[in-house]
């Protein structure tokens, strides 16, 4: 059963991370150049963002229920559980247990404050912090942008414009997420949008946190 729980959470986000890519694919289609292409690149561009956000807030999610069931005593599919510090008598407790003291609830985006929470509970931060850690500037990265749709204000306009400059070099006239997202990352052998090498990099470390 507890293997069944944690595969579940791994098998859900690669759910839903497919649904997001598939949503990207019709986007591009969708709007492809024509007589009469059937969306706008507005439009393109706005669905890529919805279909990143949703990849987002799966990434969370996915970070949230694995740590809470590992310190709950689950295992993964495969390999040795976590060496716990704490161990808490059902899962509910678990969820209040992470949960810092003043605050209503635990943050799950930020990776150093999650790395940081997982070394309170497991030994050396097990299986959380060495994946977050050589993750963590891309995973920054996955925020910013995050950020950047989800709220309009100048300081996440201002670190999603300095994000495009670092990895492009400059700033394209009238960039927006989605038209980011679906450039191609320079020097990716074979080429890859900067959408997909987020979602492979999420991708790729639940696997690592979740092996299967």
């Amino acid at each position: 059963m507890a293997r069944r729980q944690l595969r579940s959470v791994l098998n859900e986000f690669s759910r839903s991370l497919q649904e997001c890519r598939q949503i990207s694919v019709d986007a591009y289609n969708w709007s492809l150049p024509g007589a009469n292409p059937h969306i706008s690149r507005a439009r393109r561009d706005n669905m890529t963002e919805m279909a990143f956000l949703r990849a987002f807030l799966a990434w969370e999610v996915f970070v949230e229920e694995s740590f809470i069931l590992y310190l709950a005593g689950q295992n993964a599919p495969r390999g040795r559980p976590p060496n716990r510090y704490a161990f808490p008598p059902n899962f509910k407790t678990a969820m209040e247990w992470v949960v810092p003291e003043g605050r209503q609830y635990a943050g799950w985006t930020v990776p150093s404050h999650v790395s940081n929470r997982a070394e309170r509970f497991f030994r050396d931060g097990r299986p959380f912090a060495s994946v977050l850690r050589s993750n963590q500037n891309v995973l920054e990265e996955t925020r910013t942008i995050r950020n950047a749709i989800a709220h309009k204000s100048m300081a996440a306009k201002d670190k999603f414009e300095a994000l495009v400059r670092t990895k492009l070099g400059a700033l394209p006239p009238n960039t927006s997420v989605g038209s980011f997202l679906f450039t191609i990352v320079p020097g990716s052998a074979p080429p890859t949008s900067f959408l997909e090498y987020y979602i492979g990099t999420i991708d790729f470390a639940a696997r690592r946190i979740v092996p299967a």
